[in-house]
């Protein structure tokens, strides 16, 4: 397409240079710029991609968005705006508007998206629907698996990929949206057919500053949605409830606490799963789920009510949780013949180990155990938080490493023992994660409830400024194929 004809869609400050060259592609990383491609020089938090610009031109670049134009580049054609990441969400909208698929569904909150999107994925496919996901575990375009850097990708990346599920016939896309896509424009552009709020604790705070920024954030995506799928059970989204049906946008809400639109009721928690009800309009309609917790009925609740919106009969999207048999790495039991149960969760936030702890305390019989740490560089405010929660309702404690970046990790792991000392000092230091899991099933006692919290399906490590890959349900497992042998010998001798 010719840059004159996307010109158009954006605010600039300055042009210089030629506005008939061909180009098809919006980068932000110089590494892929090339002849046909408009870099973008985004001011990061840590890089400031202005030092990129002669690279971006040495691979032949020959347009470039910039907030500021350097010396000494008289052949190449300028784009000077107020806001590189913002004109660059503009830019690369104007290219792929006509490509991209349009049935979007947003799932926004502090806890329960992904399991939300891939509970949707679910529902969908059983009705013979191909759809894509995109969030925290990834892409997924039919049965295409891509990694991502972030959870809601960059806008010229997101749109990449809304572009190649349309190719791909895919019907609707699940996504997470995150409050750094809608303040760092990721999703500037894109219209939501449904958009999902699940609650809103405190996380982020190191980029928000303030809780009321972080809900502002969060509420400034549902301006892009047609309609809104609220749980009011949680004070932010009873306060979303109310702003948005203000402002005019279709809402609905649900809870089991107040009458509303949708009405969970009769619940009954086991550890095999959860039986409970949905009330809407004059009708109940029973519901099973195979994942135990009561955040669980929220998040099936949640995907039920948007595929409903979405086309699916209420007893046709009710029929398909029962079917499902839970979301990997989200409260997942690991099989295992030791005398001991062992799950897998990604609990990282005060709130979300208390709902994972709350859960496993309705069926544990023996000790309550937990693994977890926490990231590096990254609201140290929330450590001794989820040491509270973690010395209030289990027994025994192993910190470890979780993504320490560039802050020591025992330094971290003492900072969450402030917490748990609160309650006791039933815990120990493992600075390798891998050591810690191999500790803890190798010293398991009969009828221990052991949760690996805070990795989960991530697949990497933080550590400096380098991704480590790291897989923590497969170490987990031959943690305890290890166990199980030397049980067997030892029984066998």
């Amino acid at each position: 397409m010719r840059l004159d004809e996307i010109m158009c869609d954006i605010k600039y400050k300055s042009f210089l240079g030629d506005d008939k060259i061909n180009v098809n592609k919006v980068v932000y990383d110089s590494r892929n710029a090339s002849e046909d491609t408009i870099f973008t020089a985004v001011r990061g938090m840590k890089v400031d991609g202005h030092l990129f610009i002669p690279d971006a031109i040495s691979r032949g670049c020959k347009v470039v968005l910039c907030e500021e134009i350097p010396e000494g580049f008289s052949e190449t054609t300028f784009i000077v705006v107020e806001n590189s990441r913002a004109s660059m969400a503009d830019l690369s909208f104007s290219l792929k508007k006509n490509d991209m698929i349009e049935n979007l569904v947003g799932v926004t909150g502090t806890n329960g998206k992904t399991s939300i999107t891939y509970i949707l994925k679910e529902i969908f496919c059983r009705h013979q629907k191909v759809v894509g996901v995109i969030g925290t575990m990834g892409a997924v375009i039919g049965e295409k698996k891509l990694s991502l850097e972030n959870t809601t990708p960059e806008a010229p990346d997101l749109h990449e990929l809304l572009t190649e599920m349309k190719k791909q016939n895919v019907s609707r896309c699940f996504m997470e949206v995150s409050s750094h896509a809608t303040e760092l424009f990721r999703v500037k552009n894109l219209m939501f057919k449904v958009g999902v709020f699940t609650n809103l604790t405190e996380d982020h705070l190191i980029f928000h500053h303030t809780m009321e920024n972080y809900y502002q954030a969060k509420k400034k995506f549902f301006l892009q949605c047609k309609s809104a799928v609220i749980n009011i059970d949680d004070l932010y989204g009873k306060r979303l409830y109310k702003e948005l049906s203000n402002e005019g946008l279709h809402v609905v809400g649900y809870s089991s606490e107040e009458k509303t639109d949708y009405i969970i009721s009769k619940t009954k928690i086991t550890k095999e799963g959860c039986t409970f009800a949905i009330i809407f309009g004059e009708s109940e309609y029973p519901a099973t789920i195979r994942t135990p917790g009561k955040f669980n009925i929220y998040n099936y609740t949640a995907a039920v009510i948007a595929a409903h919106l979405e086309g699916i009969p209420l007893v046709e999207a009710i029929d398909s949780i029962s079917k499902i048999n839970g979301v990997a790495g989200r409260f997942e039991f690991l099989p295992t013949k030791l005398g001991c149960t062992i799950i897998v969760d990604f609990a990282h936030t005060p709130d979300g180990l208390e709902k994972v702890m709350e859960t496993i305390e309705q069926f544990a019989k023996g000790r309550k155990i937990v693994l977890f740490g926490a990231q590096g560089e990254r609201d140290r405010s929330r450590r001794a938080k989820m040491g509270e929660v973690a010395g209030k309702y289990c027994d025994f404690i192993v910190l470890t490493s979780d993504n320490p970046v560039n802050e020591d990790p025992y330094t971290i792991c003492n900072e969450i023992a402030q917490g748990v000392s609160r309650y006791h000092l039933n815990y120990k230091i493992i600075i390798e994660r891998d050591e810690a899991i191999s500790y803890l099933i190798d010293n398991y006692q009969e009828g221990d409830t052991i949760l690996l919290a805070g990795k989960s399906t991530e697949p990497y490590q933080i550590i400096g400024d380098k991704k480590i890959p790291y897989d923590e349900k497969k170490i987990a497992q031959e943690a305890i194929a290890r166990k199980e042998l030397k049980d067997m010998i030892r029984n066998d001798s």
